[in-house]
Order: C-alpha cells, then structure tokens, then sequence
C-alpha cells in the first residue's frame, strides 16, 4: 500500500475515528487504526468491539492497494505535528508504515491487517434517515439525562424510537427523564434501540450543521448503523463519509410514558437565562452531603436560595409569575443547569404541582421531567 494524502484531510480522519480506539484492551490490535486503500478511496476504521467508526475519502488518485494497522495514538501524535503539506504512506511487509512528509521520515511497526476485527457486513432490515442538525439537536436536548450509574444497564444509554412518521430519543437516570422528537419522511418502518451512551455522545461530537441526511439501519446481531456526511461532504456521494456501528443495550427501556403526568394549570414563568444564572450561582453553596437548592415560588417572585453550614447561604430573588399556590421547592441544581443550558427561548415554562411531584419543562417536541428532593 502506498498513497500520498494532504496533511489536515489525514489529521481530520484519525480525528474522527479515534474515539473508538481502545488502547486498554487486552487485544493489542484494539489501539490500532486499520488503513485500507481499495477502489479509489483512503478507509480508516477503529473500533472497541462495541462500537466502530470507519471513514471513507475519496481520492482522486487510483492509490497502490493494500492494508495495514497503525497504533492510533502514536499515528495521530505524529500527523498532528507534521506540517501542512503532502504525507505519503506507504506499508511494508513487515506491517510497518513509512511516513514522510517534507524532510521529515517515520518508521512506525503495526500489526499484521488481518488480525483486525471484521467489520459487521451492512444489512440492514429497517431504514430511517433524518437530517444531521436535527438528529444532532435532539441528542444534544438529552445526552446528559442519560444515568452514569452501572447499577441498572439499561439506563446507560438513550431510547431511539421511530414510530408514526416521528423520530424520539428519550433519556433518564431515574431521577430525571428528557425527551426529544421530530418529524421524519412518511413510508418508514418502526424500530425502538437502546443506544450506549458513549455511542450517543460520538455521533453528538460528528454530526455536521449542514442538511444532509443521516441514515439509521437496524442490523443482525443487536447492531445500529449511523451513516452520514463528513464535513464537507456527502453521503450519496462526492465526498468523505463516516459510518457509526454499535452494539445495542439489551433489555426493555423503562415505560416512560407512563411517568409523564397531564399538563398542569400550576405554571412559573420566568427567565431561562436569570434563572440559570442565579442556580449557579446558588450551586456554588452546594457540598457532597448538601445538594438541594431551594426554589420559593410566589404569585411575582421567584427566590432561589441555598444555605450550608461549612460554607454560608446564597439568596436571589428573579422576575416571575406563578399561577397556583405559593409553595417551597428543593432540586438538585446540576439538573436544572444541564437543561437550562441546551434551551433557546429565554422565556420559560416549569409546571409545578407540588413539593413532592415532579416539575415539568413542556414545549413543542420537548418534555424535561426532574423530580424534587427532600427539603432537610
């Protein structure tokens, strides 16, 4: 194998596809990038055995075919401190890559190509596609509801529903639930996968603002496919493309449905904006064993507050109007900034029936859902 490449389209390639190395594995081969040069296309993959990322680029030069593994971080570090001018590669026998760029040469040993892991073949049974941005900001509108906790698996991941010419992703650590939805193409078939949570978090970092479309493929063997456009790219064609396969979480996702109670009348309506910053400002208030900030809401007012032996008290009081009975609150901060942060309009809506019933964030294709906790 022998091919020349531009520096920042090589360096752009291992950025994308090294999240998916596993350099703790017991299986060397696992920190390594497998490099292919077939037809008239650069492929790179790399991939944990739970999750693969593999991308495709066009070359415009028919390039030496052939295969070789690189370790990824080594390979990465190198190409990221060349300059930016052509790279050549070209693959030994002995499954060692000579580098050269300008007057600058490497000699890298790797591992024999076939000892990389097959990537699954793609056959898919069911097919969506929806735009980039709009799967990008529905992950980004829950990603951070999903539970870090090993206790319950299921958990570790996000719910990918389609159903009914709508798409949902739905997380929760069971203390909190969010939902994201949108519409999709009329004529596709319905699927529901439980997604890893770091496999949500990679597709979240590539996903591309332009309006080409991802799409989404139900495999064999407990598998997604996610398949779209590199940055300035397509993926019908013309340009790089990237391809996400991951194992899926098994067992059933919890019945969020029937957790999310019927709109309330008991609605505060504040700034989204104030509001975030004066429960940071009271999360700084917070310890380990201390972590409820205080939320009174009255007919005009909203006080937020936090008191803390070892460290003092916080109180600020924002704007608000409130249709119910005035009442006391504790939340947990983090899950009040975490959805605050991801939310456009300033002008915000938290229905709030009680001191012991969750509060409720209602809007167009977005549901937030956080539960209180006990005031001390």
């Amino acid at each position: 194998m022998r091919i020349t490449i531009e520096q920042p389209q090589l360096l752009r390639s291992l950025q994308v596809i090294e999240h998916a190395v596993n350099d703790r594995s017991a299986l060397p081969i696992l920190a390594n990038v497998l490099l292919e040069t077939k037809d008239q296309e650069l492929v790179l993959t790399a991939t944990d055995l739970d999750v693969g990322v593999r991308y495709q680029l066009p070359l415009t030069d028919r390039p030496e075919p052939g295969a070789v593994t690189i370790p990824a971080r080594r390979f990465s570090t190198i190409i990221r401190e060349l300059p930016q001018e052509p790279v050549t590669l070209e693959a030994k026998n002995n499954h060692t890559t000579i580098v050269t760029c300008g007057a600058s040469r490497f000699r890298i040993p790797g591992l024999p190509a076939e000892d990389f892991p097959i990537f699954p073949p793609i056959e898919h049974t069911t097919t969506i596609t929806i735009p980039q941005p709009t799967l990008k900001a529905l992950i980004e509108r829950t990603v951070f509801a999903m539970s870090p906790e090993e206790t319950r698996f299921i958990l570790n991941g996000a719910l990918v529903k389609a159903s009914r010419q709508t798409l949902q992703v739905v997380a929760t650590d069971g203390r909190r639930l969010a939902l994201a939805s949108a519409n999709i193409a009329g004529g596709q078939a319905d699927f529901a996968v439980v997604v890893p949570s770091k496999t949500i978090r990679e597709l979240g970092r590539l996903l591309q603002d332009d309006e080409d479309p991802v799409t989404i493929a139900s495999l064999k063997d407990n598998q997604v496919l996610f398949r779209f456009s590199a940055e300035g790219g397509s993926a019908s064609g013309g340009g790089a493309t990237i391809t996400v396969i991951t194992r899926l979480i098994e067992g059933q996702f919890p019945p969020y449905d029937s957790v999310i109670p019927a709109p309330a009348p008991s609605v505060l309506t504040c700034s989204r904006a104030l509001l975030m910053s004066a429960v940071r400002r009271a999360s700084l208030m917070t310890t380990a064993t201390s972590q409820a900030v205080v939320f009174e809401v009255g007919k005009d007012a909203l006080v937020v507050s936090k008191e803390s032996p070892e460290l003092g008290s916080a109180r600020e009081e924002l704007g608000a109007v409130f249709a119910g009975e005035p009442m006391t609150v504790a939340f947990n901060p983090e899950f009040w900034l975490d959805v605050l942060k991801v939310l456009e309009d300033d002008s915000l809506s938290i229905e709030l029936t009680s001191p012991e019933k969750p509060a409720v964030i209602r809007q167009p294709n977005f549901l937030y859902l956080v539960l209180p906790m006990k005031l001390a």
